[in-house]
């Protein structure tokens, strides 16, 4: 799968419609580092590209069908970053940090992805692109589910742990960390300190001590 990077420098004239497509996907995700969603119009996509709108509308009929490429790219690619690093043969607990440190590494490489999508959030109603979103997310949560379920199995974490809850836990130290690099404009530290917060979150899925709790 090619990265908004590779697709950059890709030359058009050797490009498939496919591979078209996602270049343009490319585009938007660099523009939402620069700029606000609602300015990455049709032309702003097509300046980027030095190509004509039209050129755009031959690729996809019009502005919600990119915007619903960009959440198609932005599941699969997440997927397969999760899935590159996570180590079978690692033990549950290991598999959770693995996930969290190639989730954070994605938005450090994509650090439009996460302006996309809140933007997407903050509306209400269905539209397909929201369907895709609220689907994406439902899909990552049930698989991070999954990751704590084998956790408590192996008596890595407490048995009372809620597994449907710990993913927004997981989910959400990844937004804050989202929130910091914004304020810092720091993204290549951005991994370093999720492995530093990891042991934090990893003490909260475990819960007080027992030598605490007078138990």
């Amino acid at each position: 799968m090619y990265t908004p990077a590779n697709l950059e420098t890709m030359p058009r004239h050797r490009l498939s419609t496919d591979q078209r497509q996602r270049e343009i996907v490319a585009s938007v995700l660099a523009l939402a580092r620069e700029r606000g969603p609602d300015a990455i119009t049709t032309q702003a996509i097509a300046d980027r590209m030095g190509v004509t709108q039209g050129a755009i509308f031959r690729h996809f009929p019009d502005k919600q069908a990119i915007w619903l490429a960009v959440f198609v790219w932005v599941r699969e690619s997440l997927g397969a970053a999760l899935a590159a690093a996570i180590d079978e043969t690692a033990s549950p607990l290991a598999r959770i940090e693995q996930a969290f440190l190639a989730h954070v590494a994605f938005i450090a490489n994509n650090p439009g992805v996460p302006r996309v999508l809140f933007h997407e959030l903050q509306y209400p109603g269905d539209s397909p692109v929201r369907i895709e979103v609220r689907a994406m997310i439902e899909a990552y949560r049930q698989r991070l589910s999954q990751l704590f379920r084998q956790a408590k199995t192996a008596g890595e974490l407490p048995a009372d742990l809620d597994s449907t809850l710990a993913p927004v836990l997981f989910i959400g130290a990844v937004q804050g960390l989202v929130i910091q690099t914004a304020l810092a404009a720091d993204e290549a530290g951005m991994v370093e300190r999720a492995r530093r917060l990891f042991p934090l979150l990893l003490d909260g899925y475990r819960g007080p001590a027992k030598s605490l709790t007078g138990a």
